[in-house]
Protein backbone atom coordinates (compact mmCIF):
# COMPACT_ATOMS: atom_id res chain seq x y z
CA UNK A 1 0.00 0.00 0.00
CA UNK A 2 2.78 2.30 0.68
CA UNK A 3 4.43 1.49 -3.05
CA UNK A 4 1.15 2.24 -4.52
CA UNK A 5 0.34 5.65 -2.74
CA UNK A 6 3.63 6.96 -3.65
CA UNK A 7 3.52 6.09 -7.33
CA UNK A 8 0.02 7.93 -7.17
CA UNK A 9 1.95 11.18 -5.83
CA UNK A 10 4.46 10.51 -8.59
CA UNK A 11 1.40 10.64 -10.92
CA UNK A 12 0.72 13.93 -9.63
CA UNK A 13 3.94 14.95 -10.07
CA UNK A 14 4.57 13.96 -13.81
CA UNK A 15 7.03 11.23 -13.00
CA UNK A 16 4.71 7.90 -13.20
CA UNK A 17 2.45 7.50 -15.73
CA UNK A 18 -1.25 7.12 -15.20
CA UNK A 19 -2.66 3.07 -14.55
CA UNK A 20 -2.85 1.96 -18.51
CA UNK A 21 -6.13 1.58 -19.99
CA UNK A 22 -7.47 -0.52 -22.38
CA UNK A 23 -5.23 -1.87 -25.12
CA UNK A 24 -4.84 1.31 -27.97
CA UNK A 25 -6.19 -0.32 -30.91
CA UNK A 26 -3.59 -0.92 -33.68
CA UNK A 27 -3.38 1.37 -37.00
CA UNK A 28 -5.40 0.13 -39.65
CA UNK A 29 -3.56 -1.60 -42.40
CA UNK A 30 -2.37 1.01 -45.12
CA UNK A 31 -5.12 1.44 -47.55
CA UNK A 32 -2.47 1.31 -50.36
CA UNK A 33 -0.58 0.02 -51.98
CA UNK A 34 1.93 -0.26 -54.83
CA UNK A 35 0.03 -2.50 -58.13
CA UNK A 36 1.56 -3.09 -62.03
CA UNK A 37 -0.49 0.25 -62.51
CA UNK A 38 1.16 2.39 -60.38
CA UNK A 39 4.30 2.32 -62.19
CA UNK A 40 5.11 1.55 -65.44
CA UNK A 41 7.66 -1.36 -65.08
CA UNK A 42 6.81 -3.62 -62.42
CA UNK A 43 9.81 -5.10 -62.38
CA UNK A 44 11.37 -1.99 -60.38
CA UNK A 45 11.35 -2.11 -56.43
CA UNK A 46 9.89 0.64 -54.56
CA UNK A 47 11.95 2.49 -52.38
CA UNK A 48 11.16 1.83 -48.55
CA UNK A 49 10.83 4.89 -46.63
CA UNK A 50 9.48 4.70 -43.07
CA UNK A 51 8.31 8.10 -41.54
CA UNK A 52 9.26 8.23 -37.52
CA UNK A 53 7.56 10.26 -35.38
CA UNK A 54 8.31 13.92 -35.35
CA UNK A 55 9.68 15.89 -32.23
CA UNK A 56 8.54 19.32 -31.27
CA UNK A 57 11.18 21.58 -29.60
CA UNK A 58 8.42 24.28 -29.58
CA UNK A 59 8.56 23.93 -25.28
CA UNK A 60 10.23 27.16 -23.63
CA UNK A 61 12.62 26.59 -20.71
CA UNK A 62 10.41 28.69 -18.88
CA UNK A 63 7.53 26.99 -18.85
CA UNK A 64 8.55 23.28 -18.10
CA UNK A 65 6.94 23.78 -14.81
CA UNK A 66 3.31 24.58 -14.97
CA UNK A 67 0.10 24.24 -12.78
CA UNK A 68 -1.38 21.51 -15.62
CA UNK A 69 0.67 18.47 -16.97
CA UNK A 70 -0.90 18.73 -20.68
CA UNK A 71 1.83 18.60 -23.57
CA UNK A 72 3.11 21.80 -24.46
CA UNK A 73 2.28 20.84 -28.40
CA UNK A 74 -1.38 20.76 -29.63
CA UNK A 75 -2.24 19.09 -33.16
CA UNK A 76 0.26 20.51 -34.97
CA UNK A 77 2.16 17.39 -34.92
CA UNK A 78 0.12 14.89 -36.14
CA UNK A 79 -0.94 16.88 -38.93
CA UNK A 80 3.33 16.99 -40.49
CA UNK A 81 3.32 13.21 -39.94
CA UNK A 82 0.38 13.03 -42.05
CA UNK A 83 1.01 15.54 -44.07
CA UNK A 84 4.22 13.86 -45.18
CA UNK A 85 2.99 10.45 -45.66
CA UNK A 86 0.47 12.14 -48.10
CA UNK A 87 3.24 13.36 -49.64
CA UNK A 88 5.50 10.48 -49.83
CA UNK A 89 2.57 8.49 -50.98
CA UNK A 90 1.70 10.50 -54.20
CA UNK A 91 5.44 9.58 -55.29
CA UNK A 92 5.91 6.98 -57.60
CA UNK A 93 7.99 4.23 -56.77
CA UNK A 94 7.64 4.48 -52.56
CA UNK A 95 5.99 2.38 -50.36
CA UNK A 96 5.82 5.08 -47.25
CA UNK A 97 5.65 3.63 -43.88
CA UNK A 98 3.73 6.32 -41.87
CA UNK A 99 4.58 7.05 -38.28
CA UNK A 100 1.85 5.09 -36.28
CA UNK A 101 2.46 1.73 -38.28
CA UNK A 102 6.43 2.70 -37.44
CA UNK A 103 4.83 2.64 -33.93
CA UNK A 104 3.18 -0.58 -34.11
CA UNK A 105 5.56 -2.24 -35.95
CA UNK A 106 8.26 -1.55 -33.15
CA UNK A 107 6.04 -2.10 -29.90
CA UNK A 108 4.61 -5.74 -31.39
CA UNK A 109 8.32 -6.94 -32.15
CA UNK A 110 9.24 -10.17 -30.60
CA UNK A 111 10.24 -10.01 -27.25
CA UNK A 112 8.98 -6.43 -27.35
CA UNK A 113 6.45 -6.70 -24.69
CA UNK A 114 8.62 -9.05 -22.45
CA UNK A 115 11.54 -6.85 -22.31
CA UNK A 116 8.99 -3.48 -22.00
CA UNK A 117 7.85 -5.08 -18.78
CA UNK A 118 10.68 -5.84 -17.67
CA UNK A 119 11.93 -2.48 -17.98
CA UNK A 120 8.98 -1.37 -16.05
CA UNK A 121 9.46 -3.07 -13.42
CA UNK A 122 13.10 -1.84 -13.06
CA UNK A 123 11.48 1.41 -13.37
CA UNK A 124 9.26 0.33 -10.68
CA UNK A 125 11.80 -1.10 -8.23
CA UNK A 126 14.03 1.45 -8.92
CA UNK A 127 11.31 4.43 -7.75
CA UNK A 128 10.67 2.56 -4.79
CA UNK A 129 14.09 2.66 -4.05
CA UNK A 130 14.24 6.11 -4.30
CA UNK A 131 11.56 7.07 -1.99
CA UNK A 132 12.91 4.68 0.81
CA UNK A 133 16.41 6.77 0.24
CA UNK A 134 18.29 4.03 -1.08
CA UNK A 135 19.50 6.14 -3.85
CA UNK A 136 22.85 4.02 -4.92
CA UNK A 137 20.44 0.95 -5.50
CA UNK A 138 18.03 3.16 -7.06
CA UNK A 139 20.27 4.21 -9.43
CA UNK A 140 21.12 0.76 -10.84
CA UNK A 141 17.68 -0.19 -11.52
CA UNK A 142 16.95 3.02 -12.78
CA UNK A 143 19.92 2.98 -15.45
CA UNK A 144 18.79 -0.87 -16.01
CA UNK A 145 15.47 0.18 -17.18
CA UNK A 146 17.10 2.85 -19.15
CA UNK A 147 19.19 0.48 -20.88
CA UNK A 148 16.43 -2.13 -21.86
CA UNK A 149 14.24 1.00 -22.68
CA UNK A 150 17.07 2.29 -25.69
CA UNK A 151 17.46 -1.46 -26.44
CA UNK A 152 14.07 -1.73 -28.28
CA UNK A 153 13.50 1.60 -29.29
CA UNK A 154 10.88 3.01 -26.57
CA UNK A 155 11.97 6.53 -27.27
CA UNK A 156 9.62 5.86 -30.82
CA UNK A 157 6.78 4.06 -29.77
CA UNK A 158 6.43 4.94 -26.49
CA UNK A 159 8.71 8.08 -25.64
CA UNK A 160 7.06 8.56 -22.13
CA UNK A 161 8.08 5.64 -20.56
CA UNK A 162 11.82 5.68 -21.59
CA UNK A 163 11.25 9.67 -20.59
CA UNK A 164 10.28 8.82 -17.84
CA UNK A 165 13.37 6.53 -16.94
CA UNK A 166 15.80 8.96 -17.65
CA UNK A 167 14.45 11.47 -15.89
CA UNK A 168 14.13 9.67 -12.46
CA UNK A 169 17.44 8.58 -12.95
CA UNK A 170 18.90 11.98 -13.44
CA UNK A 171 17.09 13.33 -10.59
CA UNK A 172 18.10 10.27 -8.42
CA UNK A 173 21.99 10.77 -9.80
CA UNK A 174 21.44 14.90 -8.65
CA UNK A 175 20.72 13.64 -5.10
CA UNK A 176 23.40 11.19 -5.08
CA UNK A 177 25.50 14.43 -5.41
CA UNK A 178 26.40 13.41 -9.20
CA UNK A 179 25.37 16.71 -10.79
CA UNK A 180 27.00 16.16 -14.07
CA UNK A 181 26.06 12.87 -14.68
CA UNK A 182 22.07 13.59 -13.56
CA UNK A 183 22.17 16.69 -16.63
CA UNK A 184 23.18 13.75 -19.15
CA UNK A 185 20.46 11.30 -18.19
CA UNK A 186 17.97 14.15 -18.08
CA UNK A 187 18.90 16.05 -21.36
CA UNK A 188 18.37 12.55 -22.85
CA UNK A 189 14.90 12.65 -21.33
CA UNK A 190 13.83 15.48 -23.00
CA UNK A 191 15.59 14.06 -26.24
CA UNK A 192 13.01 11.56 -25.95
CA UNK A 193 9.67 13.51 -24.99
CA UNK A 194 10.96 17.59 -25.43
CA UNK A 195 7.41 18.66 -24.71
CA UNK A 196 7.25 17.07 -21.48
CA UNK A 197 6.26 19.82 -18.22
CA UNK A 198 6.03 19.33 -14.75
CA UNK A 199 4.12 20.09 -11.87
CA UNK A 200 5.53 23.36 -9.95
CA UNK A 201 7.32 22.95 -6.52
CA UNK A 202 7.34 19.16 -6.85
CA UNK A 203 10.49 18.44 -6.93
CA UNK A 204 13.32 19.99 -4.23
CA UNK A 205 15.07 23.05 -5.81
CA UNK A 206 18.43 21.42 -6.77
CA UNK A 207 16.39 19.20 -9.13
CA UNK A 208 14.07 21.37 -10.22
CA UNK A 209 17.29 23.39 -11.10
CA UNK A 210 18.96 20.61 -12.77
CA UNK A 211 15.48 20.09 -15.06
CA UNK A 212 15.42 23.79 -16.20
CA UNK A 213 19.20 23.29 -16.88
CA UNK A 214 18.92 20.40 -19.25
CA UNK A 215 16.20 21.72 -21.08
CA UNK A 216 18.31 24.53 -21.42
CA UNK A 217 21.31 22.79 -22.88
CA UNK A 218 19.01 20.52 -24.86
CA UNK A 219 17.34 23.01 -26.88
CA UNK A 220 20.23 25.00 -27.55
CA UNK A 221 22.57 21.66 -28.53
CA UNK A 222 20.07 19.52 -30.04
CA UNK A 223 20.76 18.38 -33.88
CA UNK A 224 16.99 19.08 -35.72
CA UNK A 225 17.99 16.28 -38.58
CA UNK A 226 18.87 13.55 -35.74
CA UNK A 227 16.54 13.98 -33.60
CA UNK A 228 16.34 10.28 -33.04
CA UNK A 229 20.19 9.82 -32.22
CA UNK A 230 23.50 9.41 -34.15
CA UNK A 231 24.03 7.79 -37.69
CA UNK A 232 24.63 4.28 -36.14
CA UNK A 233 21.52 4.26 -34.01
CA UNK A 234 18.86 5.44 -36.63
CA UNK A 235 20.59 2.54 -39.03
CA UNK A 236 19.73 0.23 -36.34
CA UNK A 237 16.07 1.49 -36.30
CA UNK A 238 15.98 0.93 -40.25
CA UNK A 239 17.18 -2.18 -39.99
CA UNK A 240 14.40 -3.31 -37.64
CA UNK A 241 12.06 -1.83 -39.66
CA UNK A 242 13.24 -3.33 -42.49
CA UNK A 243 13.56 -0.26 -44.87
CA UNK A 244 15.81 1.51 -46.86
CA UNK A 245 15.10 5.34 -45.70
CA UNK A 246 14.10 7.16 -42.88
CA UNK A 247 12.34 11.11 -42.69
CA UNK A 248 12.98 12.56 -39.97
CA UNK A 249 10.56 15.58 -38.97
CA UNK A 250 11.52 18.67 -36.40
CA UNK A 251 9.45 21.59 -34.93
CA UNK A 252 11.66 24.47 -33.73
CA UNK A 253 11.03 27.95 -32.45
CA UNK A 254 12.05 30.50 -35.39
CA UNK A 255 12.02 34.21 -35.20
CA UNK A 256 8.50 34.16 -37.38
CA UNK A 257 6.74 31.46 -35.40
CA UNK A 258 7.78 27.52 -35.85
CA UNK A 259 10.35 26.15 -38.02
CA UNK A 260 10.05 22.58 -39.63
CA UNK A 261 13.01 20.68 -40.29
CA UNK A 262 13.49 17.37 -42.43
CA UNK A 263 15.27 15.15 -42.84
CA UNK A 264 15.78 11.94 -45.15
CA UNK A 265 18.56 9.47 -43.46
CA UNK A 266 19.79 6.78 -46.09
CA UNK A 267 20.13 3.27 -43.79
CA UNK A 268 22.72 2.34 -46.22
CA UNK A 269 25.06 5.29 -46.71
CA UNK A 270 24.29 5.66 -42.84
CA UNK A 271 24.01 9.33 -43.55
CA UNK A 272 21.44 12.37 -43.98
CA UNK A 273 20.98 12.24 -47.63
CA UNK A 274 18.50 15.24 -48.01
CA UNK A 275 17.65 18.28 -45.61
CA UNK A 276 15.54 21.55 -45.63
CA UNK A 277 14.25 23.70 -43.32
CA UNK A 278 11.32 26.11 -43.61
CA UNK A 279 8.65 28.21 -41.63
CA UNK A 280 5.64 25.81 -40.77
CA UNK A 281 3.43 28.08 -42.86
CA UNK A 282 5.25 26.77 -45.69
CA UNK A 283 4.84 23.19 -45.28
CA UNK A 284 1.66 22.79 -48.28
CA UNK A 285 4.12 24.76 -50.98
CA UNK A 286 8.04 23.52 -49.80
CA UNK A 287 7.20 19.64 -48.68
CA UNK A 288 6.62 18.04 -52.03
CA UNK A 289 8.96 20.19 -54.34
CA UNK A 290 12.24 18.92 -51.07
CA UNK A 291 10.08 15.34 -51.63
CA UNK A 292 11.23 15.36 -55.61
CA UNK A 293 14.93 16.99 -55.50
CA UNK A 294 15.30 14.05 -52.94
CA UNK A 295 13.78 11.02 -54.96
CA UNK A 296 15.36 12.42 -58.41
CA UNK A 297 19.02 11.99 -56.57
CA UNK A 298 18.07 8.16 -55.90
CA UNK A 299 18.70 5.61 -58.13
CA UNK A 300 15.33 3.58 -58.78
CA UNK A 301 16.69 -0.53 -57.86
CA UNK A 302 14.88 -3.99 -59.83
CA UNK A 303 13.81 -6.70 -58.22
CA UNK A 304 15.19 -9.26 -56.30
CA UNK A 305 19.75 -8.37 -55.40
CA UNK A 306 21.13 -6.37 -56.51
CA UNK A 307 24.32 -6.23 -58.81
CA UNK A 308 27.58 -5.98 -56.66
CA UNK A 309 29.75 -3.70 -58.39
CA UNK A 310 32.87 -5.23 -59.90
CA UNK A 311 35.57 -3.25 -58.08
CA UNK A 312 34.10 -4.29 -55.14
CA UNK A 313 37.68 -5.79 -53.42
CA UNK A 314 37.48 -7.28 -49.79
CA UNK A 315 41.30 -7.23 -48.32
CA UNK A 316 41.61 -9.12 -45.02
CA UNK A 317 44.33 -9.80 -42.09
CA UNK A 318 44.09 -13.05 -40.30
CA UNK A 319 45.64 -15.35 -37.59
CA UNK A 320 45.80 -18.54 -38.84
CA UNK A 321 45.87 -22.42 -37.60
CA UNK A 322 46.82 -25.02 -39.72
CA UNK A 323 47.19 -29.14 -38.73
CA UNK A 324 48.11 -31.54 -41.74
CA UNK A 325 46.20 -34.66 -41.65
CA UNK A 326 48.77 -36.71 -43.57
CA UNK A 327 51.82 -36.50 -41.96
CA UNK A 328 55.35 -38.52 -41.08
CA UNK A 329 55.30 -38.05 -37.79
CA UNK A 330 53.76 -40.57 -35.01
CA UNK A 331 51.49 -37.53 -33.40
CA UNK A 332 50.12 -34.62 -34.86
CA UNK A 333 52.02 -31.43 -35.13
CA UNK A 334 50.64 -28.09 -35.77
CA UNK A 335 51.12 -24.73 -37.70
CA UNK A 336 50.56 -21.16 -36.20
CA UNK A 337 50.96 -18.13 -38.49
CA UNK A 338 49.43 -14.95 -39.92
CA UNK A 339 47.83 -14.92 -43.60
CA UNK A 340 46.06 -12.13 -45.82
CA UNK A 341 44.55 -11.73 -49.58
CA UNK A 342 41.18 -10.53 -50.89
CA UNK A 343 38.32 -10.91 -52.53
CA UNK A 344 37.02 -9.27 -55.84
CA UNK A 345 33.73 -9.19 -56.61
CA UNK A 346 33.78 -10.29 -60.65
CA UNK A 347 29.79 -10.96 -61.34
CA UNK A 348 27.00 -11.61 -59.28
CA UNK A 349 27.56 -14.40 -56.76
CA UNK A 350 31.08 -15.06 -58.31
CA UNK A 351 34.41 -13.34 -56.79
CA UNK A 352 38.27 -14.22 -57.06
CA UNK A 353 39.97 -14.89 -53.89
CA UNK A 354 43.76 -15.14 -53.26
CA UNK A 355 45.60 -15.75 -50.29
CA UNK A 356 49.44 -15.88 -49.03
CA UNK A 357 49.86 -17.42 -45.92
CA UNK A 358 53.16 -17.97 -43.53
CA UNK A 359 53.54 -20.34 -40.49
CA UNK A 360 55.38 -22.24 -38.37
CA UNK A 361 55.56 -25.04 -37.17
CA UNK A 362 55.06 -25.97 -33.18
CA UNK A 363 57.12 -29.12 -32.09
CA UNK A 364 54.89 -32.33 -31.91
CA UNK A 365 55.05 -34.64 -28.59
CA UNK A 366 57.62 -37.38 -29.84
CA UNK A 367 59.47 -34.79 -31.04
CA UNK A 368 59.86 -36.42 -34.60
CA UNK A 369 60.14 -33.34 -36.00
CA UNK A 370 63.80 -32.63 -35.63
CA UNK A 371 63.40 -28.92 -36.25
CA UNK A 372 60.33 -26.26 -36.71
CA UNK A 373 60.20 -25.26 -40.33
CA UNK A 374 58.64 -22.23 -41.75
CA UNK A 375 56.15 -22.37 -45.11
CA UNK A 376 54.84 -19.96 -47.75
CA UNK A 377 50.98 -20.93 -49.24
CA UNK A 378 49.82 -19.17 -51.82
CA UNK A 379 46.28 -19.73 -52.67
CA UNK A 380 44.21 -18.81 -55.85
CA UNK A 381 40.70 -19.44 -57.14
CA UNK A 382 36.64 -18.75 -57.99
CA UNK A 383 34.14 -18.71 -55.39
CA UNK A 384 30.06 -18.48 -55.12
CA UNK A 385 28.84 -15.65 -52.56
CA UNK A 386 25.79 -15.27 -50.93
CA UNK A 387 24.40 -12.67 -48.56
CA UNK A 388 22.00 -12.19 -45.93
CA UNK A 389 21.48 -8.82 -44.14
CA UNK A 390 25.31 -8.15 -42.26
CA UNK A 391 26.41 -11.44 -43.26
CA UNK A 392 28.21 -12.96 -46.43
CA UNK A 393 29.14 -16.18 -46.75
CA UNK A 394 31.13 -17.66 -49.54
CA UNK A 395 32.23 -21.31 -51.07
CA UNK A 396 35.73 -21.22 -52.24
CA UNK A 397 37.36 -23.77 -54.97
CA UNK A 398 41.41 -23.38 -56.31
CA UNK A 399 44.76 -24.25 -56.60
CA UNK A 400 47.10 -24.50 -53.42
CA UNK A 401 51.06 -23.84 -53.99
CA UNK A 402 52.87 -24.65 -50.67
CA UNK A 403 56.55 -24.05 -50.63
CA UNK A 404 57.70 -26.15 -47.49
CA UNK A 405 60.84 -24.95 -45.16
CA UNK A 406 63.56 -27.50 -43.25
CA UNK A 407 61.35 -30.27 -42.99
CA UNK A 408 63.05 -33.13 -41.90
CA UNK A 409 61.61 -36.00 -39.90
CA UNK A 410 62.80 -39.19 -38.16
CA UNK A 411 61.92 -41.60 -35.92
CA UNK A 412 65.55 -42.94 -34.87
CA UNK A 413 66.58 -41.52 -31.27
CA UNK A 414 70.26 -41.42 -32.30
CA UNK A 415 68.98 -38.93 -35.17
CA UNK A 416 67.17 -36.90 -32.56
CA UNK A 417 70.51 -37.02 -30.18
CA UNK A 418 73.61 -36.64 -32.64
CA UNK A 419 72.13 -35.46 -35.73
CA UNK A 420 71.49 -36.76 -39.64
CA UNK A 421 74.69 -36.96 -40.18
CA UNK A 422 76.48 -38.97 -37.35
CA UNK A 423 77.41 -42.68 -38.35
CA UNK A 424 74.59 -43.96 -35.61
CA UNK A 425 71.91 -42.09 -37.41
CA UNK A 426 69.50 -44.93 -39.17
CA UNK A 427 69.53 -43.01 -42.61
CA UNK A 428 66.52 -44.83 -43.62
CA UNK A 429 64.35 -43.24 -41.24
CA UNK A 430 65.27 -40.10 -42.27
CA UNK A 431 62.30 -37.97 -44.48
CA UNK A 432 64.14 -34.85 -45.92
CA UNK A 433 61.69 -32.61 -47.59
CA UNK A 434 63.92 -29.35 -47.11
CA UNK A 435 62.44 -26.78 -49.27
CA UNK A 436 59.77 -28.99 -51.33
CA UNK A 437 57.24 -27.31 -53.00
CA UNK A 438 53.57 -29.08 -53.14
CA UNK A 439 50.46 -28.50 -55.47
CA UNK A 440 46.86 -29.02 -55.48
CA UNK A 441 43.71 -28.17 -54.86
CA UNK A 442 41.97 -25.98 -52.04
CA UNK A 443 38.61 -25.40 -51.10
CA UNK A 444 37.30 -24.13 -48.51
CA UNK A 445 34.14 -22.42 -46.83
CA UNK A 446 33.82 -18.88 -44.77
CA UNK A 447 31.85 -15.79 -43.76
CA UNK A 448 32.25 -11.81 -43.41
CA UNK A 449 29.93 -10.09 -40.78
CA UNK A 450 29.94 -6.34 -41.13
CA UNK A 451 30.72 -4.74 -37.85
CA UNK A 452 30.73 -1.17 -39.23
CA UNK A 453 30.18 0.66 -42.84
CA UNK A 454 32.83 -1.00 -44.29
CA UNK A 455 34.78 -3.00 -41.61
CA UNK A 456 34.26 -6.99 -41.52
CA UNK A 457 35.00 -9.78 -39.37
CA UNK A 458 36.33 -12.22 -41.53
CA UNK A 459 36.03 -16.58 -41.27
CA UNK A 460 37.70 -19.09 -43.27
CA UNK A 461 37.82 -22.78 -43.04
CA UNK A 462 39.60 -24.65 -45.64
CA UNK A 463 41.56 -27.45 -46.76
CA UNK A 464 44.04 -29.00 -49.51
CA UNK A 465 44.82 -32.24 -51.29
CA UNK A 466 48.06 -31.90 -52.62
CA UNK A 467 49.09 -34.34 -55.85
CA UNK A 468 52.47 -33.32 -57.11
CA UNK A 469 55.54 -33.92 -56.56
CA UNK A 470 54.46 -37.94 -55.44
CA UNK A 471 57.01 -38.34 -53.52
CA UNK A 472 56.06 -35.28 -51.35
CA UNK A 473 52.23 -35.86 -51.72
CA UNK A 474 52.44 -39.17 -50.12
CA UNK A 475 54.25 -38.39 -47.03
CA UNK A 476 52.58 -34.97 -46.31
CA UNK A 477 48.79 -34.24 -47.47
CA UNK A 478 45.79 -32.58 -46.98
CA UNK A 479 46.35 -29.34 -44.48
CA UNK A 480 43.29 -28.12 -42.85
CA UNK A 481 43.21 -24.35 -41.73
CA UNK A 482 41.88 -22.20 -40.03
CA UNK A 483 41.81 -18.24 -40.07
CA UNK A 484 40.34 -15.60 -37.73
CA UNK A 485 40.67 -11.88 -38.90
CA UNK A 486 39.35 -8.71 -40.25
CA UNK A 487 38.99 -7.17 -43.36
CA UNK A 488 37.79 -3.98 -45.08
CA UNK A 489 35.45 -2.77 -48.37
CA UNK A 490 37.43 -0.95 -50.64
Amino acid sequence: MRAFGALWVLTLGGIVAPPAGPAAAQPAPRPYALTASDVPDVNKRPLTVAILPIKSYLVAASAVFAPELSPATDTTSAQVDAAVASALREMPYVDPLPAPAVRAALATASDVAARTAAAQQFYRHGLELYLGLATGRAVEKLAQATRVYADVFAEVFEPKASADAQFMLGVALVDAGRAAEGHVAIKAGFAHQPDRRFRRDFFAPAAAAAIAAALTDFLSTADPSRPYGDNTRMAAVARKLGVDWLVLSTLRRGDHGPELFVAVFSAQKRLIEAEAHFALAELPVRLEPFITRWLACVPIAHQGVSVPSTQTVWPDMSLSWALFLKQPTRRDFQSLGFAGGADMVIRQNLHWYGRLGLHTSLPDPYRDLLRSFNSLRVITGLGAVGRSGPLRVFANLGLDAHLLGNFVTSIDPNCKLFGVNHRLCDKTSVLNLDERVLFGINGGLGGQLHVGRDFVMAVRVSMSNYFLPLSGAEALNRPLGVEFGFGYRL
